[in-house]
């Protein structure tokens, strides 16, 4: 038999909904986007500078939203044991 936890404990908790964060997918997806654009509309070493940090930044957004707070730290530290 599975021990439930004190109503007064459950209700504390905050509730998450499963599943993906819909807000940070979205913006993610449009910085990326527009990461591509601005560095071929810019063009040369800028526009690959440019581009580059918002596309970085779409891709912080994006993973943030699929796997919570901290799943850009285990990236990180999964891309430096590489």
């Amino acid at each position: 038999m599975l021990r439930q936890p004190h109503p007064e404990v459950a209700a504390a908790r905050p509730r998450r909904l499963a599943g993906p964060d819909t807000l940070h997918l979205v913006l993610g997806g449009a910085l990326v986007a527009a990461g591509v654009v601005v560095g071929l509309l810019l063009g040369g070493w800028l526009g690959l500078g440019v581009g580059a940090l918002l596309v970085l930044l779409g891709y912080y957004f994006v993973v943030l939203g699929i796997g919570g707070p901290h799943a850009w730290l285990e990236i990180f530290q999964e891309f430096f044991n590489m």
